[in-house]
């Protein structure tokens, strides 16, 4: 919506505001309806206004303005204000954004690498379910599954690793650092670990380390 049409909105809604015994409330609140439904219109957001205690009595405006208060929609609050009458009130307002997260377009088995056409964003229904859901393709991606799933499956964190780049009884180059030092030197790894993850690696002093697997399979072992 432009800045002129809305503007436009304000005059004409603001000319209606005016009587005789002070300032329409209600008129005020469908002005603060109008801002926050033109301001999420593109979020596909919902929300609750919350209303004016009707007690209240300000002096009558022709042009109010009304803007997000403090830190725009991070405050939850909305700011109706009429700077020629020198008063400004403000009204909470509670979003509620859709959830969304991703689901599976088909069966998959335990092992599988998925590929971008394997999953789709979907809106979560239930807050409750959203739990560990991931919220973007690229989570899972390129990553394997630790267990099957049906079509239409939520995918969560814990069902997704990294792919394996170290394998039990591979050898591995390992990047020991420390305050002041750096070494490299070649181990076997003692078991499986993709890019981020933990594992051991036997030196060829017999010594067992653990450290982090760097995306090109190397360990890297913090002292």
């Amino acid at each position: 919506m432009s800045r002129k049409w809305w503007m436009g909105m304000v005059w004409v809604m603001g000319g209606s505001l005016a009587h005789a015994a002070g300032q329409s409330l209600p008129a005020l609140e469908a002005l603060a309806r109008a801002f926050v439904q033109n301001e999420l219109a593109a979020q596909g957001a919902s929300f609750q206004l919350g209303r004016f205690d009707p007690a209240l009595v300000v002096p009558a405006c022709n042009a109010p303005r009304v803007a997000w208060a403090g830190e725009g929609q991070a405050s939850g609050q909305v700011l109706v204000s009429c700077p020629d009458k020198g008063w400004s009130l403000r009204l909470p307002v509670t979003v509620v954004r859709k959830q969304m997260g991703l689901v599976t377009t088909r069966a998959v088995r335990a092992g599988e690498v998925l590929r971008a056409e394997d999953v789709r964003l979907a809106e979560v229904p239930n807050p409750a379910l959203a739990r560990n859901v991931l919220s973007q393709s690229e989570m899972a991606v390129g990553k394997v599954l630790r267990s099957g799933a049906p079509a239409g499956a939520w995918v969560r964190d814990f069902m997704v690793r990294a792919p394996l780049l170290v394998k039990a009884n591979q050898r591995v180059r390992v990047l020991a650092e420390g305050d002041g030092f750096a070494v490299q030197s070649e181990g076997v790894a003692v078991g499986n670990a993709g890019e981020g993850e933990a594992v051991s690696v036997r030196m060829s002093s017999g010594r067992l380390v653990r450290g982090t697997v760097a995306t090109d399979g190397s360990v890297k072992v913090v002292f």
